[in-house]
């Protein structure tokens, strides 16, 4: 099934707590950023790329359909984006 992104679309860029930020047991998801699709991925991949735990539990949530919570579907957004394609 091909999933066409709008990378124009405003998405919540989210971040899971570290186990050690937070009560033990509590895993909570907090906030990063409100931004476009196209920036939400290239913070992820490029910015946040010398912390591999922060990649591998970035959450991208949409409002046009499911959230993007797979660091191999956010990688190739950013590869599709520098390609300067959304489908």
């Amino acid at each position: 099934m091909i999933v066409a992104y709008d990378l124009d679309e405003m998405v919540d860029l989210l971040a899971l707590n570290r186990p050690f930020e937070g009560p033990v047991g509590e895993t909570m998801a907090h906030k990063v950023a409100t931004l476009p699709l196209r920036d939400a991925v290239a913070l992820v991949v490029e910015d946040w790329a010398d912390d591999k735990f922060r990649q591998l539990s970035a959450v991208i949530v949409r409002s046009s359909g499911p959230a993007i919570r797979g660091f191999e579907e956010i990688r190739d957004l950013h590869a599709m984006a520098e390609a300067g394609t959304a489908s």
